[in-house]
Protein backbone atom coordinates (compact mmCIF):
# COMPACT_ATOMS: atom_id res chain seq x y z
CA UNK A 1 0.00 0.00 0.00
CA UNK A 2 1.13 3.43 -0.85
CA UNK A 3 1.33 6.14 1.84
CA UNK A 4 1.31 9.59 1.94
CA UNK A 5 3.99 11.67 2.94
CA UNK A 6 2.40 13.48 6.31
CA UNK A 7 2.94 17.24 5.37
CA UNK A 8 5.40 19.04 8.07
CA UNK A 9 3.81 21.14 10.20
CA UNK A 10 4.56 24.33 11.52
CA UNK A 11 7.95 24.35 14.01
CA UNK A 12 8.56 26.17 17.50
CA UNK A 13 11.48 26.42 19.29
CA UNK A 14 12.11 23.88 22.43
CA UNK A 15 11.70 24.94 26.09
CA UNK A 16 14.26 26.36 27.53
CA UNK A 17 14.04 23.78 30.21
CA UNK A 18 14.72 20.91 27.64
CA UNK A 19 18.31 22.51 27.15
CA UNK A 20 17.95 21.10 23.41
CA UNK A 21 19.14 23.54 20.96
CA UNK A 22 16.81 22.56 17.45
CA UNK A 23 13.07 22.83 16.91
CA UNK A 24 10.51 20.22 16.84
CA UNK A 25 7.27 19.96 15.10
CA UNK A 26 4.42 21.56 16.76
CA UNK A 27 2.02 19.62 19.03
CA UNK A 28 -1.43 19.68 20.44
CA UNK A 29 -0.57 18.61 23.73
CA UNK A 30 1.97 20.55 25.45
CA UNK A 31 4.38 18.45 27.17
CA UNK A 32 6.66 19.55 30.00
CA UNK A 33 10.33 18.72 28.76
CA UNK A 34 10.81 16.01 31.70
CA UNK A 35 13.40 13.43 30.15
CA UNK A 36 11.51 9.86 29.36
CA UNK A 37 12.43 6.47 27.79
CA UNK A 38 11.49 5.44 24.35
CA UNK A 39 10.38 2.35 23.27
CA UNK A 40 11.13 1.67 19.66
CA UNK A 41 9.21 -1.77 17.79
CA UNK A 42 11.81 -2.32 14.94
CA UNK A 43 12.25 -4.22 12.00
CA UNK A 44 15.32 -6.42 12.65
CA UNK A 45 17.50 -5.41 9.84
CA UNK A 46 17.70 -1.88 11.04
CA UNK A 47 19.27 -3.30 14.03
CA UNK A 48 22.61 -2.00 13.10
CA UNK A 49 21.88 1.75 12.11
CA UNK A 50 19.35 2.12 14.98
CA UNK A 51 22.02 1.02 17.46
CA UNK A 52 24.93 3.40 15.83
CA UNK A 53 22.60 6.54 15.54
CA UNK A 54 21.85 6.17 19.45
CA UNK A 55 24.03 7.52 21.54
CA UNK A 56 23.81 10.93 18.96
CA UNK A 57 20.61 11.16 19.12
CA UNK A 58 20.62 11.16 22.60
CA UNK A 59 23.32 13.14 22.90
CA UNK A 60 21.07 16.00 20.80
CA UNK A 61 17.83 15.05 22.48
CA UNK A 62 17.95 15.85 26.22
CA UNK A 63 14.33 15.45 26.56
CA UNK A 64 14.58 11.28 25.70
CA UNK A 65 16.62 9.73 28.36
CA UNK A 66 17.18 6.32 26.92
CA UNK A 67 15.84 4.57 23.59
CA UNK A 68 15.04 0.92 24.56
CA UNK A 69 14.78 -1.11 20.91
CA UNK A 70 12.68 -4.32 20.21
CA UNK A 71 14.06 -6.06 17.46
CA UNK A 72 12.25 -8.93 15.34
CA UNK A 73 10.49 -9.85 12.41
CA UNK A 74 7.72 -6.90 11.51
CA UNK A 75 4.88 -9.07 11.13
CA UNK A 76 5.61 -10.60 15.11
CA UNK A 77 6.56 -6.95 15.88
CA UNK A 78 3.08 -5.84 14.35
CA UNK A 79 1.11 -8.58 16.42
CA UNK A 80 2.77 -7.38 19.60
CA UNK A 81 1.41 -4.35 19.11
CA UNK A 82 -2.17 -4.94 18.20
CA UNK A 83 -2.04 -7.22 21.27
CA UNK A 84 -1.42 -4.35 23.15
CA UNK A 85 2.52 -4.65 23.96
CA UNK A 86 3.57 -0.75 25.25
CA UNK A 87 5.62 1.30 22.20
CA UNK A 88 6.02 5.14 21.29
CA UNK A 89 7.65 4.08 17.84
CA UNK A 90 6.73 1.37 15.54
CA UNK A 91 9.44 0.99 12.02
CA UNK A 92 7.92 -2.00 9.78
CA UNK A 93 10.00 -3.38 6.92
CA UNK A 94 6.77 -3.33 4.95
CA UNK A 95 3.74 -1.87 4.15
CA UNK A 96 1.57 -4.94 4.69
CA UNK A 97 2.43 -5.34 8.57
CA UNK A 98 2.37 -1.36 9.11
CA UNK A 99 -1.09 -2.22 7.70
CA UNK A 100 -1.88 -4.38 10.26
CA UNK A 101 -1.06 -2.08 13.02
CA UNK A 102 -3.10 0.48 11.16
CA UNK A 103 -6.26 -1.58 11.08
CA UNK A 104 -6.02 -1.87 14.36
CA UNK A 105 -6.40 1.97 14.62
CA UNK A 106 -3.23 2.32 16.97
CA UNK A 107 -1.60 4.84 15.12
CA UNK A 108 -1.32 8.66 15.95
CA UNK A 109 -1.10 9.89 12.59
CA UNK A 110 -0.42 8.20 9.02
CA UNK A 111 2.78 6.22 8.46
CA UNK A 112 5.92 7.91 6.56
CA UNK A 113 8.67 5.86 4.12
CA UNK A 114 11.75 6.47 5.59
CA UNK A 115 13.48 4.24 3.23
CA UNK A 116 13.71 1.01 0.93
CA UNK A 117 15.80 -2.06 0.21
CA UNK A 118 16.34 -4.75 -2.13
CA UNK A 119 17.66 -8.61 -2.02
CA UNK A 120 20.61 -10.06 -2.05
CA UNK A 121 22.29 -13.77 -1.82
CA UNK A 122 24.63 -13.99 1.12
CA UNK A 123 27.44 -16.73 1.63
CA UNK A 124 29.53 -18.27 4.60
CA UNK A 125 32.77 -17.79 3.07
CA UNK A 126 34.05 -20.94 4.41
CA UNK A 127 31.67 -22.49 2.56
CA UNK A 128 32.91 -25.54 0.80
CA UNK A 129 29.94 -24.14 -2.56
CA UNK A 130 30.92 -20.77 -1.49
CA UNK A 131 32.75 -20.59 -5.23
CA UNK A 132 30.02 -22.39 -6.71
CA UNK A 133 27.29 -19.87 -6.05
CA UNK A 134 26.84 -16.56 -8.61
CA UNK A 135 23.09 -16.51 -9.23
CA UNK A 136 19.69 -17.55 -7.76
CA UNK A 137 19.94 -21.10 -10.08
CA UNK A 138 23.20 -21.99 -8.34
CA UNK A 139 21.49 -21.98 -5.00
CA UNK A 140 19.54 -24.99 -6.41
CA UNK A 141 22.46 -26.49 -7.79
CA UNK A 142 24.57 -26.37 -4.15
CA UNK A 143 21.44 -27.49 -2.44
CA UNK A 144 21.51 -30.60 -4.64
CA UNK A 145 25.06 -31.44 -3.56
CA UNK A 146 24.60 -31.11 0.14
CA UNK A 147 24.77 -27.25 0.41
CA UNK A 148 22.28 -25.53 3.20
CA UNK A 149 19.86 -22.52 2.20
CA UNK A 150 18.01 -20.73 4.18
CA UNK A 151 15.33 -17.95 3.85
CA UNK A 152 12.79 -16.16 5.94
CA UNK A 153 9.50 -17.21 6.64
CA UNK A 154 7.14 -16.36 4.36
CA UNK A 155 5.02 -13.81 6.81
CA UNK A 156 8.21 -11.94 7.51
CA UNK A 157 8.76 -9.25 5.75
CA UNK A 158 12.43 -10.59 4.12
CA UNK A 159 10.29 -14.20 3.45
CA UNK A 160 7.93 -12.30 0.98
CA UNK A 161 10.47 -10.35 -0.49
CA UNK A 162 12.78 -13.68 -1.24
CA UNK A 163 9.29 -14.74 -2.52
CA UNK A 164 8.70 -12.28 -4.78
CA UNK A 165 12.20 -12.24 -6.04
CA UNK A 166 12.01 -16.25 -6.92
CA UNK A 167 8.57 -15.15 -8.30
CA UNK A 168 10.12 -13.50 -11.34
CA UNK A 169 12.76 -16.15 -12.07
CA UNK A 170 12.12 -19.71 -13.64
CA UNK A 171 9.30 -22.07 -12.19
CA UNK A 172 11.69 -24.10 -10.33
CA UNK A 173 12.65 -21.67 -8.30
CA UNK A 174 10.58 -21.78 -5.61
CA UNK A 175 11.34 -21.45 -1.34
CA UNK A 176 10.96 -25.45 -1.26
CA UNK A 177 13.07 -26.30 -3.71
CA UNK A 178 15.96 -23.37 -2.47
CA UNK A 179 15.65 -23.66 1.30
CA UNK A 180 15.99 -26.14 3.81
CA UNK A 181 16.11 -23.61 6.45
CA UNK A 182 13.53 -21.13 7.53
CA UNK A 183 14.33 -17.99 10.41
CA UNK A 184 11.91 -15.93 11.83
CA UNK A 185 13.48 -12.67 11.50
CA UNK A 186 16.37 -11.91 8.54
CA UNK A 187 18.69 -11.35 12.01
CA UNK A 188 18.51 -14.60 12.92
CA UNK A 189 19.23 -15.63 8.71
CA UNK A 190 21.97 -13.17 8.68
CA UNK A 191 23.81 -14.91 11.91
CA UNK A 192 23.39 -18.57 10.56
CA UNK A 193 25.23 -17.51 7.86
CA UNK A 194 27.68 -16.06 9.54
CA UNK A 195 28.82 -18.43 12.23
CA UNK A 196 28.41 -21.40 9.41
CA UNK A 197 25.00 -22.71 9.84
CA UNK A 198 24.06 -22.29 6.96
CA UNK A 199 25.93 -21.49 3.35
CA UNK A 200 24.06 -19.22 2.43
CA UNK A 201 20.19 -17.59 2.22
CA UNK A 202 18.78 -14.90 0.60
CA UNK A 203 18.75 -11.36 2.47
CA UNK A 204 18.22 -7.62 2.37
CA UNK A 205 21.55 -5.67 0.28
CA UNK A 206 21.83 -3.54 3.61
CA UNK A 207 22.76 -6.82 5.66
CA UNK A 208 25.21 -7.99 2.94
CA UNK A 209 26.77 -4.10 3.15
CA UNK A 210 27.45 -4.31 6.97
CA UNK A 211 28.79 -7.84 7.09
CA UNK A 212 31.42 -6.88 4.43
CA UNK A 213 32.47 -4.25 6.16
CA UNK A 214 33.25 -7.05 8.74
CA UNK A 215 34.58 -9.30 6.38
CA UNK A 216 31.74 -12.10 7.69
CA UNK A 217 30.28 -13.10 4.72
CA UNK A 218 30.43 -12.56 0.95
CA UNK A 219 27.14 -11.50 -1.01
CA UNK A 220 25.96 -12.07 -4.78
CA UNK A 221 24.23 -9.24 -6.45
CA UNK A 222 20.70 -9.89 -7.50
CA UNK A 223 19.89 -8.30 -11.07
CA UNK A 224 17.50 -5.47 -11.02
CA UNK A 225 15.03 -6.93 -13.11
CA UNK A 226 14.75 -9.62 -11.39
CA UNK A 227 14.85 -8.44 -7.73
CA UNK A 228 12.28 -6.65 -5.23
CA UNK A 229 12.08 -3.72 -3.40
CA UNK A 230 10.44 -3.20 0.29
CA UNK A 231 9.50 0.03 2.06
CA UNK A 232 10.29 0.80 5.80
CA UNK A 233 7.62 2.85 7.38
CA UNK A 234 7.47 4.50 10.69
CA UNK A 235 4.42 5.37 12.80
CA UNK A 236 4.19 7.16 15.93
CA UNK A 237 1.84 5.29 18.57
CA UNK A 238 1.18 8.45 20.87
CA UNK A 239 1.03 11.85 21.02
CA UNK A 240 4.39 12.55 23.33
CA UNK A 241 6.70 15.10 22.18
CA UNK A 242 9.51 12.34 22.72
CA UNK A 243 7.60 10.30 20.15
CA UNK A 244 7.19 12.96 17.12
CA UNK A 245 10.77 13.90 17.27
CA UNK A 246 11.98 10.31 17.08
CA UNK A 247 9.95 10.11 14.38
CA UNK A 248 10.98 13.41 13.08
CA UNK A 249 14.77 12.34 12.91
CA UNK A 250 13.48 9.35 10.91
CA UNK A 251 12.51 11.33 8.33
CA UNK A 252 15.36 13.68 8.38
CA UNK A 253 17.36 14.05 4.79
CA UNK A 254 20.69 13.15 7.43
CA UNK A 255 19.49 10.08 9.10
CA UNK A 256 18.58 8.95 5.57
CA UNK A 257 21.38 9.82 3.96
CA UNK A 258 23.57 8.05 6.81
CA UNK A 259 20.83 4.82 5.61
CA UNK A 260 22.21 5.17 2.03
CA UNK A 261 25.80 5.93 2.17
CA UNK A 262 26.75 3.91 5.40
CA UNK A 263 24.21 1.12 5.63
CA UNK A 264 23.52 0.34 2.16
CA UNK A 265 19.59 1.06 2.44
CA UNK A 266 17.85 2.93 -0.85
CA UNK A 267 16.13 6.12 -0.35
CA UNK A 268 12.73 6.80 0.44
Amino acid sequence: MRWRIASVMACVAIVSACGAQQTVTKRVHTDSCLPQSLTVFAASSLKNILNDVKAEYLAENTCTSDIVFNFGSSATLAAQIVNGAPANVFIAASAATMQTVSDADVLDAAPQVIARNVAEIMVYPKSSYASRIHSLEDLITVRSAGARVGVCVASAPCGAMADSVLAKAQPSLKRQNIADSESPSVDDLVLKIQMGELDAGIVYHSDCQFVLKNEKATCVSIPIARNATNEYLVGALDHQSHTELFVKYLNSQSFQDVAVTSYGFLAP
